[in-house]
């Protein structure tokens, strides 16, 4: 009886979490890897760093490991942020839902991001889907969709760090992205 085992594959990646300060990308870090909300955070200086494995049902053998980079986003902290790019396999670019600067403020991040590491797959989030949903919503689905087609993002996801609406969804898939991309599935 032959029997084929198939080997476990490996793999850990860099992804960092970009956008305005404010917008909630350390409360989607800290949602993912802890699932848990705090509501009051002390703003980034420079960066956080976070580990999560990622479990893919389609890929039972592969043991993937995500290091989330969470960097500030006031302009201030612009002249830190480039060396923290460097060896970035993927990028969360996150607006705030009820923040239109945050959402006009996506091209910048993405040239900031492309003058370190060029193009890498990209996830565009709109966070805060809660205070959206109690009527302070700001840019709409069709926008997010418009801006994911422009700047070439894998997809758009509204989400909700407080109530973990679609923060699972969100790192699957730029798991998946960089996966293909590196022509590893």
């Amino acid at each position: 009886m032959n029997k084929q085992i198939s080997a476990r594959k490996s793999f850990i990646f860099k992804v960092c979490v970009v956008g305005d300060g404010g917008v909630g990308k350390t409360s989607m870090v800290l949602r993912y890897c802890e699932n848990a909300f705090k509501e009051n955070y002390i703003m980034t200086i420079g960066s956080n760093f976070s580990t999560k494995n990622v479990k893919l049902e389609n890929y039972p053998n592969f043991d993937v490991k995500l290091q989330l980079w969470d960097l500030a986003g006031q302009k201030h902290f612009s002249f830190v942020r480039p060396p923290f790019y460097r060896g970035s396999s993927g990028i969360v670019i996150v607006f705030d839902l009820t923040r239109r600067s945050s959402f006009a403020n996506i091209p910048n991040w993405i040239d900031e991001v492309d003058k370190v590491v060029g193009s890498k797959p990209s996830v565009l989030v709109g966070n805060k889907l809660d205070l959206a949903d109690d009527g302070q919503r700001e840019i709409g689905v069709k926008d997010g969709e418009s801006l994911k087609n422009e700047i070439g993002a894998l997809s758009y996801y509204e989400t909700s760090a407080k109530e973990g609406t679609g923060i699972q969804e969100v790192f699957k898939d730029i798991t998946l992205g960089i996966l293909k991309k590196s022509n590893k599935i």
